[in-house]
């Protein structure tokens, strides 16, 4: 695929797509020449950035003539029919997930996922992702054993300091969090930690999903964390368009319940100010967020998100698609030295972009990788 910048006749033209679904309009036809679009290309971008379901339902809105052939229509239909089997299962899974850990005396708290597509003009509209339940420092054994009782597939083992405890059930991953999300900042980290956890324990909203009320987190909890998730995996790996979309959707939900000087103030706090600034114009300017809904919005720092979104197009959703990942070797320590160079040509080479934050996740990133290959190579020592 060409280099692909925020101005790329194929970008402007999945653009369109995206945000005459998002917002229920129409894609602009004159981006769309009639015969020679080219379909399979904007398709396979759209996978790539995790929207191919927004590209389908805003290609359905063109002028007869400008619209898809019927074979890729025909393949478009069969993939958004995937898609909406897979939601019903989701919010399945989210009900008798939450409905067992109840049962075990815990209080799940629904984290993005099948929460956040509640804000998608249809659920359905949003491509499908994992299930995150927040249960907490004090409930996280205690739930983790409790999918274990209940039979629920352990896809990783559990460390009482992590982050989250993963399972499968019916198929679906299913996290477990003991905390909602760890900063890379330690003092940021631990006013997150104090400030989320009074958010988590009290003042919930709920989503009707099914015959059940799902607990979910407060509207400022939520247009906080949606950032601080997709920015924490824009700097370690990468993320998609649908990241964006969930936040800019978010935005539009709860702008009129939005505290701009309190949110602006938590933000500073968790050293992501800067950070959203930044990003706010991409949700603005290019996914059709309207400015008087994106608080802290400012025009100034619109060259820098072409540069952050240039960044997103190229390597896709969680950076599978980077052109500098290739194959890794399949000895240990070369898979390992791969791995430190890939993360360490990616750090430097968006280091000016956010210096302080870019300098913390490769030191973190660095010691942790360290103790895990020194940890491995002792244990098989060991053997």
């Amino acid at each position: 695929m060409e280099t692909l910048t925020p101005s790329s006749p194929i970008v402007s033209q999945l653009l369109s797509l995206v945000r005459a679904s998002l917002w229920q309009t129409t894609a602009d036809p004159q981006l769309f020449t009639a015969g020679t679009t080219d379909w399979e290309t904007i398709g396979t971008l759209a996978l790539r950035q995790t929207v191919a379901i927004l590209a389908i339902e805003g290609a359905t809105t063109l002028p007869a003539d400008r619209q898809p052939d019927k074979a890729w229509l025909r393949t478009a239909c069969s993939y958004s029919l995937r898609n909406v089997r897979t939601h019903a299962l989701l919010d399945s899974c989210v009900a008798e997930a939450t409905a067992l850990l109840q049962s075990a005396g815990l209080a799940p708290v629904l984290l993005k996922g099948q929460a956040y597509a509640r804000h998608y003009p249809r659920p359905e509209l949003r491509q499908c992702g994992d299930i995150d339940l927040y249960v907490g420092e004090d409930g996280y054994r205690h739930a983790s054993e409790a999918a274990q009782r209940f039979g629920w597939e352990s896809v990783e083992p559990f460390i009482p300091a992590a982050k989250h405890y993963g399972c499968c059930l019916h198929g679906i991953r299913i996290e477990l969090h003991r905390t909602a999300a760890l900063l890379p900042f330690p003092i940021a980290n631990r006013r997150f930690q104090a400030w989320s956890h009074r958010q988590l324990s009290s003042a919930l909203g709920h989503v009707k999903i099914g015959d059940r009320d799902i607990a979910t987190p407060s509207p400022l909890f939520d247009i906080i964390f949606v950032f601080l998730h997709l920015h924490h995996h824009f700097v370690s790996s990468g993320i998609g368009l649908r990241h964006l979309c969930d936040w800019a959707l978010l935005l539009h939900a709860h702008h009129k319940r939005i505290d701009q000087q309190e949110l602006q103030r938590l933000l500073r706090s968790f050293h992501l100010l800067r950070a959203w600034r930044s990003f706010a114009p991409i949700a603005v300017r290019y996914l059709g967020l309207p400015e008087a809904e994106c608080p802290l919005y400012s025009a100034k720092y619109a060259k820098k998100s072409d540069k952050l979104l240039a960044v997103i197009l190229r390597e896709g959703n969680f950076g599978h698609y980077s052109p500098r990942l290739s194959k890794k070797p399949r000895p240990y320590l070369l898979r390992k030295l791969h791995s430190l160079a890939f993360h360490s040509r990616r750090t430097f080479s968006l280091f000016p972009l956010e210096p302080a934050t870019f300098t913390a996740h490769y030191c973190r990133c660095l010691y942790g990788g360290l103790r895990k290959v020194l940890k491995e190579l002792t244990t098989k020592k060991q053997r």
